[in-house]
């Protein structure tokens, strides 16, 4: 029996955060390898003995109580190369009345459209060496009240127990309507070139701290094969995608590559139950973990979607910032919000002399209460939480009386950066043309360039066209290990270059990662913040020989990206609201002193 989401009380805090395993051998390794090459995959003779999601499962039904273990959607290490090849697209049935859910944390209850699947339609095809590629990647807004999807490129292979029929999983992501919340799964089913079976799917793990649910369930499913528009230029795509993903390896191998380093330290402070991923940056190698679920090892951990909640902060519009002042106007950082929002005009507070650096720093001097988050986490109060509309937004994020002079005071408001995001992209109509989009405009000049895949090439945006409005700004992305490993190479490592073309301006970056000691931004009451990056300083009382400064990006739910100042930086996906890279710190000081 379904146990259902109780929408009404934590619609807010969501647009805020914004048994055995049924296969023999799994084989698909659950991180990233060495090498991107699809064929480092081991491929046998397809004798494959499984006990879940067999043939006669997906030919004829089954009834399942709970999710399956992942490995019944993983890569065998003995599947055979695919009979088939799918391009087409696949469509399912019966998503709003066919699927089981478990509320495991949250209120359950009402609204059944929760516990059930946005309808699926997508197109796929299918490359030489067996990867499933969708045609449509990152956020895709669904006809639902409540979820939309991102899919993620999968696996297609042959076992000898399917009676001729080829098999096929690929990973995909829940979000929640307007928040950045979302719930990982995975999807698989037999075909040939002319049919589908059912297709099983399932929710098992998530990174959000108001919810937690396992969901699953058959649907039956039609395949619609035939040509896919620009087929070839998606799979050339997404080999180039392969080739560009940053060099990997697993975490324990870590201890093997840096003797004496204690690969555990990382991830360390931080609650299994509540880690998505983490990894660690040195020496241009991007060391991973496995991705647990709750019902073991996910099968796509590169493909894991986790939340930016806030390092959208810095990784978009502190960036967007930076891109500008390069670009176009050192003095971009000085400019008047007043100048390019006109909805300030109705604000009780003063933003005569807010300056877009003033904003990025949290200093706008507009604010309700001081004490810590006081203002930001009205989540139940604070219309800017709820509205959907850009209007009604940016009147909600005005809508505080001024308390203190610009750049005096810092009090941490996501409501400013919504701002700050409007006065950047309205900045941006002045420079090149009134139809350029600031959000776009940080795609092509910083994640393109740096082979960053296509699932930040979308952002969670205002309900206007469709939610096709302002980019939110203050959070609203999705990243993969991947994605963090290249922009913090770009931000600590290669100094905000790209093929040694200078794409940051380097006197904000070097402000932001606390390389200026007279720029520090503006006093937290445990460190500094400057241009929407964190720091927390270390020196001889911590242990260490000199003073020296950590710069992080952080995310709501428990998003941390750290920037050592010995290069290597390190991260984590969560979602119990840890913060905590202290233990990284001191293992990445084995591998290149912080003091030189």
């Amino acid at each position: 029996m379904s146990t259902h989401y109780k929408l009404i009380p934590l619609t807010i805090i969501f647009i805020l955060t914004a048994a055995c395993s049924g296969i023999e051998s799994t084989g698909m390794p659950n991180s990233p390898t060495d090498s991107p090459n699809p064929t480092s995959h081991p491929i046998e003779a397809g004798n494959v003995t499984r006990s879940l999601l067999t043939y006669n499962d997906f030919m004829n039904g089954f009834d399942y109580s709970s999710p399956v273990e992942e490995a019944a959607l993983t890569l065998p290490a003995d599947a055979a190369p695919p009979a088939y090849t799918f391009e087409g697209r696949l469509e399912m049935h019966g998503e709003d009345i066919t699927g089981e859910m478990t509320v495991l944390r949250g209120d359950p209850v009402q609204e059944p459209e929760v516990s059930h699947l946005p309808e699926f339609d997508f197109e796929f095809v299918q490359s030489k060496d067996g990867y499933l590629i969708p045609v449509q990647r990152g956020l895709i807004i669904a006809d639902h009240p409540y979820w939309n999807y991102i899919i993620g490129p999968g696996r297609v292979w042959q076992e000898n127990d399917d009676q001729g029929y080829s098999r096929a999983s690929f990973p995909f992501a829940l979000v929640w309507k307007g928040s950045n919340a979302t719930l990982n799964g995975t999807m698989s089913f037999l075909f040939t070139d002319e049919e589908v079976s059912k297709v099983w799917y399932q929710v098992t793990q998530e990174t959000t701290i108001s919810f937690s649910a396992d969901m699953w369930g058959a649907l039956d499913a039609a395949y619609h094969p035939g040509p896919v528009t620009d087929a070839n230029q998606v799979r050339d795509a997404f080999a180039q995608e392969l080739a560009d993903s940053f060099p990997t390896r697993t975490i324990e191998q870590l201890t093997e590559d840096y003797p004496g380093v204690d690969a555990s330290a990382f991830g360390r402070g931080v609650s299994p139950q509540n880690l998505t991923w983490y990894g660690f940056v040195v020496n241009g190698v991007n060391y991973v973990s496995a991705c647990q679920t709750r019902y073991g090892l996910y099968p796509y951990c590169e493909s894991m979607r986790a939340p930016s909640y806030s390092t959208a902060k810095s990784a978009f519009v502190s960036t967007a910032l930076m891109r500008l002042a390069q670009k176009y106007d050192p003095a971009a950082p000085d400019l008047l919000i007043k100048d390019f929002v006109p909805e300030y005009a109705n604000s009780p507070g003063d933003w005569s002399a807010v300056t877009f650096d003033h904003v990025l720093d949290m200093a706008t001097g507009n604010y309700e209460s001081a004490g810590n988050m006081v203002d930001e986490e009205h989540w139940d109060t604070d219309p800017f939480w709820s509205e959907e509309y850009y209007d009604e937004r940016i009147a909600a994020a005005f809508n505080w009386p001024h308390s203190a002079d610009p750049g005096s005071k810092w009090v941490y408001r996501t409501f400013d950066t919504f701002i700050v995001t409007r006065a950047l992209h309205n900045y941006l109509g002045t420079l090149e043309n009134l139809d350029t989009d600031i959000f776009e405009f940080v795609v092509d000049e910083v994640y393109k360039p740096l082979k960053m895949g296509p699932g930040v090439f979308t952002t969670l945006r205002t309900k206007d066209d469709d939610w096709q409005g302002q980019p939110v700004g203050g959070y609203g992305m999705w990243w993969v290990p991947d994605d963090l490993a290249k922009i913090s190479n770009f931000l600590n490592v290669d100094g905000g270059a790209i093929d040694g073309e200078q794409i940051l301006r380097p006197d904000m970056l070097a402000a932001a990662l606390q390389h200026d000691p007279d720029d520090r931004g503006v006093d937290t009451s445990w460190g500094k913040y400057n241009n929407a990056f964190w720091a927390n300083s270390y020196g001889k009382s911590d242990g260490f020989n000199c003073e020296f400064w950590v710069t992080e990006m952080q995310g709501y739910s428990g998003i941390v990206v750290a920037l050592f100042p010995n290069g290597t930086s390190y991260y984590y996906a969560s979602d119990g609201r840890d913060f905590t890279w202290d233990a990284a710190v001191r293992e990445a000081n084995k591998i290149i002193p912080h003091c030189q």
